[in-house]
């Protein structure tokens, strides 16, 4: 497909959806034509009063303004025909068939074609594109709102469509101001006026003032900070406070604008507050004189690709040697032992999950996609031959998959087979490595997954599938990341969070960063630099989205034969830096009293850390050291979470690194470490029922016979220490030496070498689950 996007723009007459037409001429798309949808004439109600003898009453009228969807804006429905010659683009318009059945935050069409409100949108793109065949993209103006997010991305795929929504999480992106959005309009000149309120801090006052405008602005943080705070997008609307109707925007989009003339406006209040201005005619106009100063499209600003933490640790990385001189002999390492003939298939479980590694289909015959095809069947006659006393699962309850793959080039006949194990709209998150021959002899796919054997409801998902400038789309079977709550049936919200692997993929255009022509003449670093940052930044960004508060540890996945324990040192030195603790600052002492805000409005009147900058308070640190329990010791040498490096042969569209890592959500994580000359242990205990992940960092100095017997005893030991018997271990080894780990009841991933701490070399990195359970004790913790 071109990188150039033929798109079809979804309008409501709202400020996003034509900001976001905007963003995608910005981007070198091109937008052909428009589209709408709007509420069907609605029957007169039978009602009659002496007001309204022909019973069209207020109320119906307002039914009609305004249907009350999640998915759909349609007050000011009535002037969305003027948009066509406003814009100079064909306008395709449909009714809105159906209401909203399905109420899940994901969307997928039922089988029965239940009526449902959002396959309206089918009938309308399938027209749009009979007239435009060349037709390849969506784009829609979906902020915050999984609800509509999801519902557009399942049509638009349905259709074969690219999904764009280039203002998803926008007011988190740089600058990460609350107003961020307001103020990039205004910059460009879009006049997008409110035509209805619904928060208990706006009223009808508010009705008809450009929100764009710095007063009007100044105005929704205040009577929003006092009604609740303006977290979350509320400033922007996308709690449902108001709905915006755009008259005007900048040249040469716009080549006409839109005019309502006040004696054509109706005010309407109706319940609980809420306010809608009825229209009852509008025109064009040529735009002219101070309508051709308001902007142009030149002066749209486009989100910077890297948060001001992550640029900093761009900078950082590349002003600092932190390579050495043992890079100059790295290469001499031997890359792989010879590789094992098998390794068995090994399951693990507990109480609340259960794991499924290695497993393996040689005998299906020298094609990667037979193998998969074989593996599929296995993994099918696994989930149903389960004991009568033991939960059924499906593959809907599979919540984390890793595939390792012989060569890359396999990944399109591989990917095509995993995708029919999955039907429901939340597919598990997942990594996919090439390990080339270090697989056992005449392994092409090698898959391990974790299922989880608790209830699907709580479980809580991110599959964000349309292009942004936040993070990487995932288009196919895989979501960014799966949350399964632990303790379930307590008031704890904690969660263990499984992030999908991360590459440096730029989400907007979905293309890997581009190498940099310094690698040729400088020290063959500069790209793994710029990538090992871009790719941390989208593992931080899903992480702070799912409400992650401490990582449990990392794997950085390193492709390649050259200058692996630079790049090593080069992770592990950006995964340390993104762990420092925040160098405490001395609280001011003065009040605060710009653009009116004083010290009573901040303390007693619901502002909280509103200024006028409408900066966004994070709302969940990451890495947040208040919930980290540690034995006491000085805040700057609190515990860094475990980093492996792992070599393996090739990662997806050729990057150099993939970060992936399992989180703990809203809740306290106990670290403790323990080493010696041969060993280095990080625990980390989370929830209240004995849930840990152990990190054991196996060192070179260890013989194979020591390995061995530490593991095993580690093994044994960890597994039975104060635990019950619902209460078993799941193993992951990485290793060069598979033939010396497969005996072990363990997932093994066949590496070219595993990297620790700082660069050091390791035998292998290994990584235990220790599931909680109802007999599980809760470790001892000293909070400091």
């Amino acid at each position: 497909m071109s990188s150039k996007l033929e798109v079809i723009a979804l309008v409501s007459g709202g400020k996003d959806s034509f900001f976001s037409i905007l963003h995608c001429i910005a981007n070198g798309h091109a937008v052909i034509a428009l589209a709408n949808l709007y509420p069907a004439p609605r029957a007169p109600s039978k009602a009659t009063s002496e007001e309204d003898p022909t019973g069209d009453s207020i109320g119906n009228r307002e039914a009609e303004d305004d249907l009350n969807s999640y998915m759909y804006q349609t007050v000011g429905h009535n002037v969305i025909p003027l948009y066509a010659e406003a814009l100079d683009l064909p306008l395709y318009r449909q009714e809105i068939l159906g209401i909203a059945i399905n109420a899940d935050k994901s969307y997928a069409p039922s089988s029965d074609g239940d009526g449902d409100e959002t396959e309206s949108l089918i009938p309308l793109f399938r027209k749009v594109m009979t007239a435009h065949p060349t037709a390849n993209a969506l784009s829609t103006g979906a902020i915050l709102s999984d609800y509509q997010r999801t519902r557009v991305e399942s049509v638009a795929l349905r259709l074969g469509l690219v999904p764009l929504s280039f203002l998803w999480q926008y007011p988190y992106l740089p600058p990460a101001l609350q107003t961020s959005l307001l103020d990039d309009m205004a910059a460009v000149g879009q006049d997008s006026r409110l035509i209805q309120v619904a928060s208990g801090g706006l009223d009808e006052r508010f009705l008809w003032g450009n929100v764009a405008n710095e007063g009007v602005k100044r105005k929704l943080l205040k009577a929003m900070g006092r009604f609740g705070g303006c977290e979350g997008g509320a400033v922007l609307g996308e709690g449902g406070e108001y709905e915006t109707l755009t008259v005007d925007g900048p040249v040469p989009i716009w080549k006409k604008k839109i005019v309502i003339e006040e004696g054509d406006m109706e005010v309407v209040v109706g319940r609980g507050g809420t306010a809608l201005l009825r229209v009852r005619s509008a025109r064009l106009d040529e735009k002219s004189g101070s309508s051709l100063d308001l902007g142009s499209i030149a002066d749209l600003r486009i989100p910077d690709l890297l948060d001001k933490d992550f640029d900093r640790l761009q900078s950082t990385l590349e002003e600092k040697a932190w390579v050495t001189e043992e890079r100059l002999a790295e290469d001499q390492r031997p890359l792989s032992s010879p590789p094992t003939d098998c390794l068995a298939c090994v399951q693990s479980r507990s109480t609340t999950a259960w794991k499924i590694s290695n497993l393996t289909a040689p005998e299906a015959g020298n094609s990667a996609e037979a193998q998969m095809q074989a593996i599929a069947a296995k993994l099918t006659a696994c989930l149903k031959a389960v004991r009568t006393n033991e939960p059924r699962c499906s593959t809907n309850d599979i919540v984390f998959t890793t595939i390792l793959l012989h060569s890359m080039q396999d990944f399109t006949a591989v990917n095509n087979v995993y995708t029919t194990l999955f039907i429901r709209p939340n597919p598990p998150a997942r990594v996919t490595v090439a390990c080339g021959d270090a697989l056992p002899r005449n392994i092409l796919v090698m898959v391990s997954f974790v299922i989880d054997l608790g209830p699907r409801s709580p479980r809580q998902s991110l599959h964000v599938q349309s292009r942004s400038y936040w993070a990487p789309a995932n288009i196919g079977p895989y979501s960014q990341a799966i949350a399964v709550p632990l303790n379930v049936g307590t008031a704890s919200g904690s969660s263990l969070v499984y992030i999908a692997g991360q590459i440096p993929l730029v989400p907007a255009s979905m293309r890997l960063i581009q190498r940099s022509e310094s690698d040729l003449h400088v020290d063959g670093l500069t790209t793994f630099r710029k990538q090992a940052v871009l790719s941390l930044q989208h593992l931080w960004r899903i992480g702070k989205v799912m409400e992650v508060n401490w990582w449990t540890g990392c794997i950085a996945f390193i492709a390649g034969k050259h200058n692996i324990q630079s790049k090593a040192v080069l992770g592990w030195r950006a995964w340390e830096a993104m762990h420092k603790p925040p160098t405490p600052t001395p609280e001011s002492d003065q009040e605060d009293t710009a653009g009116g805000l004083d010290a009573w409005d901040r303390k007693y009147g619901g502002f909280g850390n509103l200024s006028l900058s409408s900066e966004i308070e994070v709302r969940y640190r990451l890495p947040d050291f208040e919930n980290l329990i540690v034995d006491e010791r000085p805040l700057a040498s609190y515990p860094i979470p475990s980093f492996f490096a792992v070599q393996v042969d090739e990662l997806p569209r050729g990057s150099e690194i993939e970060w992936q890592s399992l989180g703990v959500a809203q809740g306290q994580a106990h670290v403790t470490e323990r080493a010696n000359e041969r060993i280095a242990t990080k625990t980390c205990s989370f929830g209240n029922d004995g849930s840990a992940t152990f990190y054991l960092s196996i060192f070179d100095t260890c013989t194979l016979e020591e390995v061995q017997a530490m593991l095993l005893e580690i093994m044994e030991r960890e597994g039975t220490q104060g635990l019950g018997s619902g209460n078993t271990l799941h193993v992951t080894i990485y290793t060069v030496d598979t033939a010396a780990y497969r005996h072990f009841e363990a997932q093994i991933v066949p590496c070219r070498s595993v990297w620790g701490s700082a660069g050091r070399g390791l035998a292998a990195g290994v990584v235990v689950r220790r599931d909680g359970g109802p007999s599980a004790h809760e470790p001892e913790q000293t909070n400091t």
